[in-house]
């Protein structure tokens, strides 16, 4: 990945080619892709750096092509701006490395903070629906190129997950067994398919009633499960987690009839558990860690020797 002054350099470079003030560059997140925000005629956008090791071009190419099925199909879906050149990527060359740069609309609205104090079953039936419209979208897509999107299996994260120091042999254990237990697991047309593949908090805005979803940068093929999954793994060990969890699946039934068990969301709940263990694990490393990082890592190990469980 390019130093810190590449990363600026970049930014300032790419935000030219959309006609933006690169002056008004604000670093929003530097996780596997590097985002900002910037102005460019009075309208905030979000320009997105990807490390070619990351993503191919390809690979960009299907996720804006499914972002835009998507759109056009009725969600709310952030899209893509052509550059000044007329180009949805751009490509930022370095001596050491080359950035694949995006840029995106502003996903208007506020973003979901839970209170327990207040009733959530709207924003959770609310969720549910826009993941049902996704995924019963998603069904009929067929991308319009050559590019494809890969699948969960065909992930670098897991492909190369030898980060893992083997000491860490809980989590390994789990990640092994849980893999093995997926590779063998039922798929059809009507339960495995294209998804977000992050829908969490941090990647949709809610306004007038509606969600607006952005960040598909981890779609894949997977089964649609797994998205339930990410949105509710947070909330599961809540007291009232399993009423989220009603209100998530009826509202996604609205648009997406799926003969969904309690047993089979856990699965995938356990499995994102592994999974962000990785990426952080990965991001961070395991020395010279700050006390939060140590203690994200200490509590996630926690969480998977304990095993997912929902309070009853």
């Amino acid at each position: 990945m390019p130093y810190l002054n590449d990363k600026i350099k970049s930014a300032a470079l790419a935000v030219k080619l959309w006609n933006g003030d690169a002056g008004s560059l604000q670093e929003v997140s530097d996780s596997a892709n590097y985002v900002f925000s910037f102005i460019e005629s009075d309208r905030k956008r979000y320009l997105r750096l990807t490390p070619g090791e990351e993503r191919t071009k390809n690979q960009i190419e299907a996720e804006l092509d499914f972002i835009a099925f998507l759109h056009q199909g009725g969600v709310n879906a952030a899209l893509p701006i052509p550059s000044v050149a007329g180009r949805l990527i751009e490509e930022i060359n370095f001596t050491k490395s080359s950035l694949l740069a995006c840029v995106f609309a502003e996903a208007e609205g506020e973003r979901f903070i839970y209170d327990s104090a207040k009733d959530s079953e709207k924003h959770f039936r609310l969720r549910g629906k826009t993941l049902g419209q996704i995924h019963a979208l998603s069904k009929k897509y067929v991308p319009s190129g050559a590019f494809r999107r890969f699948a969960w299996n065909d992930d670098k994260l897991l492909i190369e997950a030898d980060f893992l120091p083997k000491s860490e042999k809980i989590i390994w254990e789990e990640f092994v067994a849980l893999k093995k237990q997926l590779q063998n697991y039922p798929q059809s047309d009507a339960t495995f398919g294209l998804i977000h593949g992050d829908f969490g908090e941090t990647n949709f805005r809610c306004r007038n009633e509606r969600l607006n979803v952005f960040d598909f940068d981890d779609c894949c093929y997977h089964w649609f499960i797994y998205d339930l999954a990410v949105t509710i793994y947070p909330h599961g060990w809540r007291k009232e987690g399993l009423r989220l969890l009603d209100y998530l699946l009826e509202g996604y039934a609205k648009n997406m009839p799926l003969n969904i068990k309690r047993e089979e969301i856990t699965l995938f709940c356990r499995w994102r558990l592994v999974y962000m263990f990785l990426v952080y694990a990965k991001k961070w490393g395991f020395e010279n860690l700050s006390e939060q990082q140590s203690a994200w890592l200490a509590r996630k190990r926690e969480n998977i020797a304990r095993g997912y469980r929902w309070q009853t």
